[in-house]
């Protein structure tokens, strides 16, 4: 894993954490796969104090519009767990709206709760390519969700698979982005379970770490080298 930092602050220090995951109709035969593993990642965080201390998730699924599976809520006070359908189309737009919209949200409550909230952390995870149209309005949407000029825009890691392009997730990602193997690309099934492991291992080792914690590897997946100006 490649530690992370940002600067800390007062109280106990939190990782908003944004799971990402594309639910077009493409995904459809993945279905119960998403959910089971969302129930584990749920799970985990219910079960190990420890890391929902530290980690504090908003689940958000995206095909034609945008759906707030999980607010970011206290992992203890969940009443029932989310659940993902798939349908529709792979439009990005409205999905990074809405990113930007919830980080402007959750922020201010997670520090008047007395959490010092480290810059978010954006996991997408997709099949596809942008459906927007006209083209260029997911590219709009994105430079405002990583406009350096916001002090809270997020660091964004991808996991990408299917007819899932390296362009895309380059333009996508600031921390890492990983792309299906060429023998795992059309084995949309155990890519996602990799992707979602790797996930949720990521999620665990940074809260005991306390700092954003990216995998060197993943199983079945490559690397994506990005093209960094300046750090």
């Amino acid at each position: 894993m490649h530690p992370h930092e940002e600067g800390h602050g007062d109280g106990v220090q939190g990782l908003p954490t944004y799971v990402v995951l594309d639910t077009s109709g493409s995904m459809d035969p993945f279905e119960r796969l998403l959910n089971d593993t969302l129930t584990e990642i749920v799970d985990t965080l219910y079960t190990s104090p420890k890391v929902s201390d530290f980690i504090h998730l908003s689940i958000v699924s995206f095909n034609t519009m945008p759906h707030v599976v999980l607010e970011m809520t206290e992992i203890s006070q969940l009443t029932a767990l989310p659940t993902v359908t798939c349908g529709g189309v792979t439009n990005f737009a409205p999905m990074f709206q809405l990113i930007r919209e919830r980080i402007e949200s959750d922020i201010p409550t997670l520090r008047g709760k007395g959490v010092a909230v480290l810059r978010p952390v954006v996991f997408l995870l997709t099949d596809g390519n942008p459906t927007d149209r006209p083209g260029g309005v997911w590219k709009d949407a994105l430079t405002s969700l990583l406009d350096p000029d916001w002090r809270a825009h997020p660091r964004t890691i991808t996991y990408g698979f299917g007819d899932a392009s390296e362009a895309v997730l380059k333009q996508v990602s600031t921390l890492a982005a990983y792309i299906a193997d060429d023998d795992r690309r059309d084995d949309n099934k155990n890519a996602l379970a990799s992707a979602l492991n790797s996930l949720l291992n990521s999620l665990v080792a940074s809260a005991v770490a306390q700092q954003l914690l990216v995998p060197e590897k993943v199983e079945g997946f490559k690397t994506v080298p990005l093209d960094f100006i300046d750090q």
